[in-house]
């Protein structure tokens, strides 16, 4: 997955390799029962059917393989374009360039007529360029209204209008990053209760680097790993009430979280773990495939990944570790003293997708993203097209050709894509079987008692024009850079204030009282 996803407001691209993305309980039970036609097929009897309207859709490819050459004649496009009587234009941006492909778009003024995003696009918003969909949804989007959460509509709502059509969050989970334990490791270590503290989590981290969890002898475990520039790192930060995004009200100030005495303490936590071996030596440089082999390799205890992939870590490890028992289970945040909320920051949805003022039909496109949370809209993100990866018989019993779906390379990057409704778990079920759904059930429930607060929810985009300092309340290369420092001993831990001080003189002042103003005009509750 990508480095680090931005929650709410702020934006980031993460991989969910495998997963299908999650949504709430009543709203999934209204969609199932309640599904519509697609558009063209609404037309009034004595109306000639509209001609298809031609929709240009940008995204990422999100690590994942995607039809290259005209979409249209893709089988899996042409099929969502006929039952929704559009034709579709879709570009697939390279995920880890995504971002800086978007600007340089955007610049030159090449916009499409849907982005696809993880809020509200800042910069178009701030240019006047996103068309607000209050009205569309009202009049075209019953069944987004059904079934997406109003917490989801909200914070892709700005000064009361709405500029995105956002998924639900996975499961009604508003966290996308989470502890995964390998329970096997606690039971062979004699810890029978998971941490509440950190100072819990430091006896359990000890055990697993002193007492052979994976029974080889070798003393190759590694008690807790990461990926390069502290990505997925968020929920240890996350004990202390620190984060490397959002923001906190300090003395007054709305701040960034990375620039927080709580961040300081987080740190001093993270070099302990560095200095007394039970944090991997190579968690600034792990690319993800490294990272991945290490966990499948069974030397890793503790990873922080996103509760999407609670089946898929199970199943991964299930077949590289044949015989070996291995129980990967969540674990929720342990609290510091004095921490009222822990974990990561809380997300009511996953992407987005923003109309621009390019859109010559945003009626149609509005119809578009409706179809796809209808039953019928769902089973074609979960199984793609009928009687080709699925058959459905009289009854409405599904069989699903995992493997066929699986060949064609369309099962990733097409539920990636096109989810809107979340969480089914009827039809995810089908796709994977009871025992995976059982197990996502497991990370979903741990999910929804953590999370860190958004206090930002629907600001627009505070921002410097020094790449260093960059956007409010988002990871910059100042942070990057003082953090390895002091985790890996370079700097002691009081160069954190120097970082704080040389980051506000710089441009983080001036964000701090946009931020602030903002915050007491619209967010303060």
């Amino acid at each position: 997955m990508n480095a680090s996803k931005k929650w709410v407001n702020v934006a980031l691209a993460v991989t969910m390799a495998g997963a299908l993305a999650a949504c709430g309980n009543n709203n999934t039970n209204n969609a199932k029962t309640e599904s519509s036609a697609s558009p063209a097929a609404n037309t009034d009897a004595t109306e000639a059917p509209k001609a298809p309207v031609k929709i240009s859709l940008l995204t990422t490819d999100n690590s994942q393989p995607v039809p290259g050459g005209n979409p249209m004649d893709d089988p899996t496009i042409k099929y969502l374009a006929e039952k929704t009587n559009t034709i579709l234009d879709i570009t697939f941006l390279p995920a880890a360039q995504a971002e800086n492909l978007k600007k340089v778009k955007f610049a030159s003024g090449e916009l499409p007529d849907v982005i696809s995003d993880y809020g509200v696009n800042g910069d178009l918003y701030a240019n006047n360029q996103l068309i607000p969909l209050n009205d569309y949804i009202d009049k075209y989007g019953p069944n987004l209204k059904k079934v997406i959460p109003q917490a989801a509509w909200d914070g892709v709502t700005r000064n009361g209008q709405i500029y995105a059509i956002p998924e639900s969050a996975a499961g009604d989970s508003q966290v996308n990053r989470m502890f995964f334990v390998r329970k096997d490791w606690m039971d062979k270590v004699g810890i029978t209760e998971t941490p509440k503290t950190p100072d819990e989590l430091l006896t359990l981290l000890r055990a697993f680097r002193d007492k052979d969890p994976n029974g080889n002898g070798k003393k190759d475990e590694i008690p807790l790993s990461g990926r390069e520039n502290f990505t997925w790192m968020d929920t240890i930060l996350g004990m202390f009430g620190a984060n490397e995004y959002g923001a906190t009200v300090i003395n007054g100030e709305v701040v960034p979280s990375n620039t927080s005495p709580q961040m300081k303490q987080a740190l001093t936590f993270l070099k302990q773990l560095y200095d007394e071996k039970l944090l991997d030596s190579e968690f600034m440089t792990n690319k993800r495939n490294t990272w991945e082999q290490k966990i499948q390799n069974d030397q890793v205890g503790l990873w922080v990944h996103d509760p999407n992939l609670g089946w898929d870590w199970q199943d991964k490890l299930n077949k590289a570790l044949p015989g070996k028992g291995a129980v990967v289970e969540p674990m929720l945040s342990p609290k510091a003293p004095g921490v009222e909320h822990a974990g990561f920051g809380i997300s009511a949805y996953n992407k987005t997708f923003s109309v621009t003022k390019k859109a010559k039909d945003p009626e149609a496109i509005v119809k578009f993203f409706d179809w796809l949370v209808t039953e019928e809209g769902q089973e074609f993100v979960t199984f793609g097209i009928p009687d080709v990866t699925y058959t459905k018989d009289s009854a409405g019993k599904i069989t699903y050709n995992q493997q066929k779906d699986t060949d064609d390379k369309t099962a990733l990057w097409r539920s990636i894509t096109f989810n809107l409704a979340g969480w089914n778990p009827k039809l995810k079920k089908v796709q994977v079987g009871d025992e995976a759904v059982a197990k996502l059930e497991e990370f979903f429930t741990v999910g929804k008692q953590e999370g860190q607060p958004n206090i930002l929810l629907g600001a627009p985009t505070f921002k410097s024009s020094l790449p260093e300092i960059g956007e409010f309340a988002v990871p910059g290369t100042m942070f990057i850079e003082t953090a390895a420092k002091i985790v890996m001993g370079d700097q002691p831990v009081d160069y954190f204030d120097e970082y704080v001080k040389n980051w506000r003189s710089r441009g983080g002042d001036d964000l701090i009282k946009q931020a602030t103003e903002w915050y007491n005009a619209n967010g303060k509750k």
